[in-house]
C-alpha cells in the first residue's frame, strides 16, 4: 500500500484577502473574489499526490472524539508525508505547519498560489511550491503544476533530506523520549486523552468474576465493546486505539490484539510503536500455533528488519527480535535439538546486545542479553554487564513505582552473580507483586536454563537449587 500524504489547507470557498486589502485600499464596495479550495485540492494537489504514488489524506470535517481537533493533529503529525497551502495566509495553516516541522525533519512540502506571493521569511520561496494561477483565480498552468508537485513529492520519498527550518538551523536536533521498552507501561500515565473511555477500558480489563475460567473471556467482551462503541476507529483518538491495542495485550487476549491491530487505520498502524506490538504478537500467536507457524514468525522478523532498515529499530524492537530468537531456542531445546538450541541462542543473545547498546537504560534486553551470555558460557562477560543492568533496573525503580519485573530482574541478575541470599530478598520483594501466575513461571524457567546449563558444566548448583525451590 502507498504511504498516506496529509494534506493541510482551507475548505470551501473563502475571500481572497488580497484582493479585499486592494478594494479595502481604494474604497471599493465590489464584491471580493473567493478562492475555491476544494477545487484546488480536487484539480491540482490530489492528482499530484496520486500520481506520486501516495495516498491523499485529508480532514474536512473532525466527528472524533474528545478534542475537536486532536485526530486531525495526529494525522499531520502521523503521516509519513504532508502537503500544506498557504495560500491566503490562513493562520491555522501556518499552526499546524509549525507542528508539522516541529516533529518531522523532512517530507514536508508548503505550496502557495503564485498570487500570493512575498511569503513570511521564515517560510522563504526556496522552501515553497508555487502553483499558477489567473486573475480570476483558476488554475492556469495546472498539468505542468500537477507534475511539478508529484516529482517534488517523489524526490521527498527518495531523498528523505531535511525540510524543517527547525532542523535544519538546530542540527542534529532531537527531543528526549522515555526509554522504548517503558512506552507501552507509562503510556496511560503520561498521555492525555479522553478520560470516559480511559475509565472504560480500565473496568473492562479489570473485570471480576466468581468462576476463573470466565475472566478473560467477560474482559474481551468488555474491550470489544469499547472498541465498537466509539467506531469508526480512524475517528478516535491515536491515544484511545493505543491503549485498546495495549488493553488487549495485558488480559493476553493476542488473537483479538492481532486482529485489532490489523484494523487500525495506517498511519497509526505504520508508528514504530505499533510496528514493534505487531511483531511481538505475530511471534507470540505463531509460536504458539500448533504446529508452530513459521510464516508469522517470519512476517514478524520482516516488520522488525523493515524499522532497523529504515533506522527506526529501537531497544523494544531488538528486545523483541532477541525474543523471537529465544523462543526458537527453547523450542529447539526441549526437542533435545541442543545444537539447533545454541545457535538460536546466539542469535537471541546479538539482538539483545544490539538492544542494550542502543538504550543502556533500558533493562529487559540487558538482562537477557547477560542471560545468554551465562547460558553459553560467556561468564566473564556477563559479570562485567551485570551491574550496568542492574543500575539501568534501580534507574527505573525510581522514575516510577517498581514492579514485579524490577524484582525479578535484579533477582536474576543475583543468581548469575551468584548473590544467592540477595536473590531470596529480592523474591520476597517480587511475591506479592506476581498478580498472574504465569509471572513467576517465567522467571522460574529462565532460572531453570540457568541451572541446567550450570549442571552441564559441571559447577556447583546447590544454592541455585535453593532459590529456584522458593517458587514452588
Amino acid at each position: 500500500m502507498n504511504p498516506y500524504c496529509f494534506v493541510i489547507t482551507s475548505f470551501g470557498k473563502k475571500e481572497n484577502l488580497n484582493d479585499l486589502k486592494l478594494k479595502q485600499l481604494a474604497g471599493q464596495n465590489d464584491p471580493v473574489q473567493k478562492i475555491d479550495f476544494d477545487k484546488i485540492y480536487d484539480d491540482l494537489i490530489k492528482p499530484a499526490i496520486i500520481k506520486a504514488n501516495l495516498e491523499p489524506l485529508i480532514e474536512r470535517e473532525e466527528k472524533g472524539f474528545g478534542s475537536i481537533h486532536k485526530t486531525m493533529y495526529e494525522k499531520i503529525i502521523l503521516c509519513e508525508f504532508c502537503i500544506a497551502d498557504l495560500t491566503n495566509l490562513n493562520p491555522n495553516a501556518f499552526y499546524e505547519l509549525g507542528m508539522r516541522y516541529a516533529v518531522k525533519p523532512f517530507t514536508t512540502i508548503p505550496i502557495i498560489a503564485s498570487s500570493h506571493f512575498p511569503l513570511p521569511f521564515d517560510i522563504g520561496s526556496n522552501r515553497t511550491f508555487p502553483y499558477q494561477v489567473d486573475k480570476d483565480f483558476n488554475l492556469s498552468d495546472k498539468e505542468n503544476d500537477i507534475n511539478k508537485l508529484a516529482d517534488i513529492l517523489q524526490h521527498a520519498k527518495k531523498s528523505r533530506s531535511t525540510d524543517s527550518p527547525l532542523y535544519d538551523m538546530i542540527n542534529g536536533i532531537a527531543f528526549q523520549n522515555a526509554v522504548a521498552h517503558e512506552k507501552t507501561d507509562i503510556f496511560r500515565d503520561r498521555v492525555k486523552y479522553d478520560e470516559e473511555i480511559k475509565k472504560e477500558l480500565a473496568y473492562a480489563r479489570n473485570l471480576k468474576n466468581s468462576d476463573p475460567g470466565k475472566i478473560k473471556s467477560l474482559r474481551i467482551e468488555a474491550i470489544n465493546r469499547v472498541a465498537d462503541k466509539y467506531k469508526p476507529l480512524e475517528n478516535m483518538e491515536t491515544a484511545v486505539l493505543i491503549d485498546i491495542m495495549i488493553s488487549y495485550r495485558n488480559i493476553e487476549a493476542f488473537n483479538e490484539m492481532h486482529d485489532f491491530i490489523k484494523q487500525l487505520p495506517r498511519y497509526v498502524f505504520e508508528t514504530v510503536m505499533v510496528q514493534e506490538q505487531y511483531a511481538f504478537v505475530l511471534n507470540r500467536n505463531g509460536g504458539k500455533a500448533k504446529p508452530v507457524d513459521e510464516v508469522m514468525i517470519q512476517e514478524a522478523e520482516s516488520v522488525l528488519r523493515k524499522l532497523e532498515q529504515e533506522e527506526k529499530a529501537s531497544s523494544e524492537s531488538y528486545g523483541i527480535w532477541g525474543r523471537i530468537h529465544k523462543d526458537k531456542f527453547e523450542r529447539a531445546y526441549k526437542a533435545g535439538n541442543i545444537n539447533e538450541a545454541k545457535f538460536h541462542l546466539k542469535n537471541a543473545l546479538k539482538y539483545y546486545e544490539k538492544g542494550f547498546e542502543s538504550d543502556p537504560r533500558d533493562a529487559y534486553p540487558g538482562v537477557n542479553y547477560v542471560t545468554c551470555l551465562e547460558l553459553l558460557g560467556e561468564r566473564e562477560k556477563a559479570l562485567r554487564l551485570a551491574p550496568a543492568v542492574e543500575y539501568a533496573v534501580c534507574a527505573k525503580m525510581k522514575r516510577k513505582t517498581p514492579d514485579y519485573w524490577d524484582y525479578a530482574t535484579l533477582l536474576e541478575l543475583a543468581v548469575i552473580e551468584n548473590r544467592y541470599s540477595e536473590a531470596e530478598e529480592f523474591f520476597y520483594e517480587a511475591k506479592p507483586m506476581a498478580i498472574e501466575s504465569w509471572m513467576f513461571g517465567t522467571t522460574r524457567d529462565n532460572l531453570n536454563k540457568i541451572l541446567n546449563f550450570r549442571k552441564e558444566r559441571n559447577e556447583d548448583t546447590v544454592e541455585l537449587e535453593k532459590v529456584i525451590s522458593l517458587f514452588g
